[in-house]
């Protein structure tokens, strides 16, 4: 008598539904795992990029703190009076630029300051010392030329943060949280056209 092979009524319908079922189950969890990494990984970088502007942000403060504790020096060693108003001036809004508080205001008023104090190195006074002081005059070109840099650095990573954060999905799902977007900071640090300047009465070079 040949052998025959019997499945039980109804085991083949039901074993195929669960499979797909199970199918189902399987691919369901696989996506929403991938959309959790991936919501994970946004929220990650956005913490990475908001470090990386608050480093950028203490170099750029440290860089314009020596700049205008050179334009200080240079003031006081030349008598310029109105580039040591300037320097002073930004001196007083470090602090609070660093801190980040308030970062509309503070970075408009910090701007403000800063801005002035461009303007006083370029100043005729100012550009004609380079004879009379020019280690000085130097300190300060080569304190604004890392202003410069480290700017370009800082908004670099401003615009990085800004461009993350105004994705829909980041918006939607707020994976910024409540922290406000960083404020890029705008000055004029073109570096001052130097020439040795007429000679100062002073100068034992004029009497030669």
């Amino acid at each position: 008598m040949p052998f025959t092979w019997s499945v039980p009524e109804g085991t083949w319908p039901t074993g195929l539904a669960t499979l797909r079922q199970m199918t189902v189950v399987v691919a369901v969890v696989v996506l929403v795992v991938a959309i959790a990494t991936y919501l994970t990984w946004l929220a990650s970088r956005l913490d990475r990029l908001a470090s990386r502007v608050d480093a950028t942000r203490a170099g750029l403060v440290a860089q314009l703190v020596a700049r205008a504790e050179a334009a200080q020096a240079l003031a006081r060693r030349c008598d310029l009076p109105d580039l040591a108003a300037a320097a002073e001036r930004a001196c007083a809004g470090h602090a609070a630029l660093l801190s980040g508080n308030g970062a509309d205001s503070v970075a408009a008023e910090a701007e403000d300051a800063e801005n002035a104090l461009s303007r006083a190195l370029r100043s005729p006074g100012v550009v004609a010392v380079g004879r009379r002081a020019p280690d000085d005059v130097r300190a300060v070109d080569a304190a604004a030329a890392r202003v410069a840099l480290a700017r370009h650095f800082h908004n670099d990573a401003v615009g990085d943060v800004r461009s993350l954060a105004g994705r829909r999905l980041v918006r939607f799902l707020h994976l910024a949280g409540r922290r406000p977007l960083p404020a890029y900071f705008e000055i004029d640090d073109t570096p001052p056209a130097r020439g040795d300047g007429p000679p100062h009465p002073n100068d034992p070079a004029a009497v030669a």
